[in-house]
C-alpha cells in the first residue's frame, strides 16, 4: 500500500495544531472563571496563575494555527464548494484570535500596574476571554463543517481505491 504524503501537503499542518488552542483558551476561561468564584479562598491566586498560564500558552498556540490556516486556505477554498463558510471561518478566526491577544496584552498591563484597577482589569480579562470562547466555538463548528460536509483537507481516493494497492 502506498503511502500518502502528508508532509507535502501544506493544508494538513493546520488539523495538527488546531485543537491545542481550542482546549487551552477554553480551559482556561474555565480557570478564570473558578476564580472569580473562588476569589475569598488561599488557592485563587493559584487559578489566577494557571488562567494566565492557560492564556498564553493557548494564544501562542492560536497565532501557530492561525498561520498554518492560512496555509490551508490557499489550497482549499478552489476545492470546496462553498467558500463563504471558508471566508466566514477566517473571519472568526481574526475575532477570537482579537479577543484573546487583547486579553493577553491587559494580562500583562496587570502584571505591570498592580494598582486599582486590578479587579477591574480581572473582570474584562475573563470577560473578554469568555467571548473569545464562545467565538471560538462558532469558528471550530465553521472548520468542522468545511471538514465533514465539504471534505476539507481530506485524501478523496479513487473510486476503485487503486491508491491504495
Amino acid at each position: 500500500m502506498n503511502e500518502i504524503p502528508i508532509v507535502g501537503r501544506t493544508e494538513l499542518w493546520h488539523p495538527l495544531f488546531v485543537h491545542f488552542p481550542i482546549a487551552l483558551l477554553i480551559l482556561g476561561t474555565l480557570v478564570g472563571l473558578a476564580y472569580l468564584v473562588c476569589k475569598k479562598f488561599g488557592f485563587a491566586d493559584n487559578l489566577r496563575f494557571a488562567m494566565s498560564l492557560l492564556l498564553w500558552c493557548g494564544i501562542v498556540f492560536f497565532w501557530i494555527t492561525f498561520y498554518t490556516g492560512n496555509l490551508a486556505y490557499s489550497v482549499e477554498v478552489r476545492r470546496i464548494c462553498d467558500p463563504t463558510i471558508l471566508k466566514d471561518h477566517l473571519k472568526w478566526a481574526y475575532i477570537s484570535g482579537f479577543l484573546f491577544s487583547l486579553a493577553a496584552f491587559l494580562d500583562i498591563i496587570q502584571k505591570i500596574w498592580q494598582n486599582r484597577i486590578n479587579r477591574f482589569l480581572s473582570v474584562l480579562i475573563i470577560f473578554l476571554m469568555l467571548i473569545g470562547s464562545v467565538s471560538l466555538g462558532y469558528d471550530g463548528h465553521l472548520g468542522a463543517s468545511l471538514v465533514y460536509q465539504q471534505g476539507a483537507g481530506v485524501h478523496k481516493p479513487a473510486s476503485d481505491c487503486s491508491d491504495y494497492k
